[in-house]
């Protein structure tokens, strides 16, 4: 079966969906339409969704289509600001007012602040030209040198960077001051095209993903993207310009850096890239860390292709292929120690290189989630089906009649389950510990989505298990105390509102009483003055990492109700180490067993069961506005 064509069973009603829409009315005058495909976060969090509300509203006798409304889900989720990326409070009034740059309201000891916090942590992202050439345009913007001819792109390009490095400390207010004033001056200049203008785009890009504004990341990188294709960025430099090695490199660094972010975004958006390795014949850069991050994004990008973009009848050459998938991704492991000078799941380090450890942490433990999650998905759906069927066994013989399917879950498709939850559990561990350790990888706000991501995942498997809650409502809460160690508000605030949510669906004693935001986070930030990697030894910082773990996760619950202590990150998930997630197990064999649509009774392409689209268990509904 395995190799054929499967037929298709036009009497199942069941449901999935591929991806959801939702429509923001910002004025009367003014409607904003929205679409994220099945790899985004939003289509996971509508299909917990339905599954919520499922038993709440009568079946429907037609079939829903491949894009669904979501704004109920979103709703109940509390996620409108972050799927719209909406501002979520007023600035102060020196916001949108145009003009020269170089005609500074922001006091040069703050700026050096932020530049200073943005160079130790979203500046490895971005390395297009060294530390001390931000630090020599600072100095130009406040102590013009007389008769200097003004750079309008190298302030604008300072002044974002400045922007990102405040929403690490207690001035962030002044983020959205400073980025749009670099609108206001950037906007007439908008056609212009060169390597700056691409810089400038690829960074307010990384802006607005670290303000939880998603489709505008997007947009932002749509431009740098065509910028950077008008320019010829894409193609080696001609010889006769003879550049020197230090614009070679920028050059290259430019636009590796713009493939990475793009590919990865543009998956996690679930939106198609514009980039493709076939039009590219630049060099690859010689900057270790972002070579590492290329050679991951491949992966990605094969992932994207052929586990998503491709026909599936067979659940099993879908497994081997997430097998193939990552041997391919472990191949990298010598590039990521060569650029970190340690592995991923080392003792977390300090400053800058904590920042870089944690980059490639998180995007290799996301990556095999999504790998493995189809499957997550597949049994979470045999679970609930079974389940039903059991209890309504009129409807069970009215509906599965000719349905030779199995009656035991196979190994193999439990092993890649695990996998799936054990790279979810990492990602949150991690996260855990490099927060303790490092208050520049605590105040990234993009690790909000890695968590949500993760939890969500547990939580869609203890939706449809049996009797899961002592071995996965631990890390969820590991989870919820990471982001709850985070500043308030957007994208953090969404993420924590949302996984409470579901969790008090599920049952009110399942939701964490969290501790206040101010309380909790003042405890443990201090205002970032000056680089961590400079201003504390490594014993120093141990010493606090361990204060900071005792205090935001205590060996006793806070929550006896239902007595469910922490994750013991040792032992690992369930039991199982965590150390060997990205290794191939079990299921290489050519007598296993395989699961196919006939065998299920099921009308739709296992394709579809791709990353953040849970498909619905459930018969079509009509979920409740």
């Amino acid at each position: 079966m395995a190799g054929g064509q499967a037929r298709r069973n036009p009497s199942a009603s069941y449901t999935f969906n591929n991806s959801v829409t939702a429509t923001h009315m910002e004025s009367p005058s003014c409607k904003v339409q929205l679409y994220y495909g099945s790899t985004s976060h939003f289509a996971l969090m509508h299909e917990i969704y339905r599954d919520l509300v499922s038993n709440q509203a009568p079946p429907r006798p037609e079939k829903l289509g491949e894009v669904e409304e979501a704004s109920a889900g979103i709703d109940m989720f509390s996620f409108r600001r972050i799927f719209f990326g909406t501002p979520d409070e007023t600035q102060d009034c020196g916001r949108g007012r145009g003009g020269d740059p170089s005609v500074m309201f922001l006091p040069r000891e703050l700026a050096e602040v932020f530049l200073g916090r943005f160079l130790d942590s979203l500046y490895n992202l971005v390395q297009f030209c060294g530390r001390d050439s931000f630090r020599r345009a600072l100095d130009q913007l406040y102590r013009p040198s007389p008769g200097a001819k003004s750079d309008v792109w190298t302030q604008c390009i300072l002044l974002v960077a400045l922007a990102t490095g405040s929403l690490g400390t207690e001035h962030y207010r002044w983020g959205d001051v400073l980025f749009d004033r670099v609108r206001a001056t950037y906007g007439p200049l908008d056609d212009v095209v060169n390597l700056h203008t691409v810089q400038l785009s690829l960074l307010m890009a990384h802006y607005q993903t670290e303000q939880g504004r998603p489709n505008s990341s997007f947009l932002h990188l749509g431009t740098a993207v065509r910028k950077a294709l008008s320019a010829g960025l894409h193609k080696e430099a001609p010889k006769q310009t003879k550049d020197s090695e230090e614009s070679i490199q920028e050059r290259r660094v430019t636009f590796w850096s713009l493939y990475f972010y793009e590919t990865w975004f543009c998956f996690h958006l679930g939106r198609p890239t514009s980039l493709t390795l076939r039009d590219v014949s630049i060099e690859l850069p010689g900057n270790p860390f972002i070579l590492a991050l290329v050679h991951m994004s491949k992966v990605i990008a094969r992932l994207a292709d052929e586990m998503f973009g491709q026909h599936h009848d067979s659940l099993l050459h879908m497994w081997r292929l997430a097998r193939s998938i990552m041997d391919d991704l472990g191949s990298h492991s010598a590039l990521i120690q060569q650029a970190l000078g340690k592995g991923i799941d080392d003792r977390p380090q300090q400053g800058s290189l904590g920042v870089c450890q944690t980059i490639l942490s998180t995007i290799y433990y996301h990556t095999i989630l999504l790998t493995f999650r189809p499957f997550l998905i597949f049994r979470g759906r045999w679970q609930q089906e079974s389940e039903s069927n059991s209890q309504n066994q009129t409807q069970t013989q009215n509906t599965n009649t000719n349905i030779n399917r199995p009656t035991e879950v196979p190994t193999w498709l439990n092993e890649a389950c695990t996998k799936a939850l054990s790279a979810a559990c990492k990602t949150i561990h991690n996260l855990h510990e490099a927060h303790s350790a490092n208050d520049l990888v605590r105040e990234l706000r993009y690790h909000g989505y890695f968590l949500g991501s993760a939890s969500f995942a547990i939580i869609y498997d203890l939706m449809h298990g049996k009797n899961l809650s002592s071995t996965h409502l631990p890390w969820i809460y590991a989870a919820l105390q990471t982001l709850s160690s985070m500043r308030e508000g957007d994208p953090i605030k969404s993420t924590l509102s949302a996984i409470q949510t579901v969790l008090r669906k599920l049952s009110p004693e399942y939701e964490w009483p969290l501790l206040p935001f101010q309380q909790n986070y003042q405890s443990q930030v201090q205002p970032h003055t000056q680089s961590q990697s400079q201003s504390q030894s490594q014993s120093q910082s141990q010493v606090q990492a361990q204060d900071h773990n005792e205090q935001i996760y205590p060996t006793q619950s806070h929550n006896p109700s239902i007595g469910i202590p922490y994750p013991n990150f040792q032992i690992g998930f369930q039991d199982q180490s965590l150390q060997s997630i990205g290794s191939v197990g079990s299921g290489s064999g050519e007598d296993l067993l395989d699961l196919t649509l006939s065998d299920m009774g099921w009308d739709f392409d296992f394709s579809t069961m791709d990353l953040e689209a849970f498909f619905s268990i459930y018969p079509g509904v009509e979920t409740p506005s």
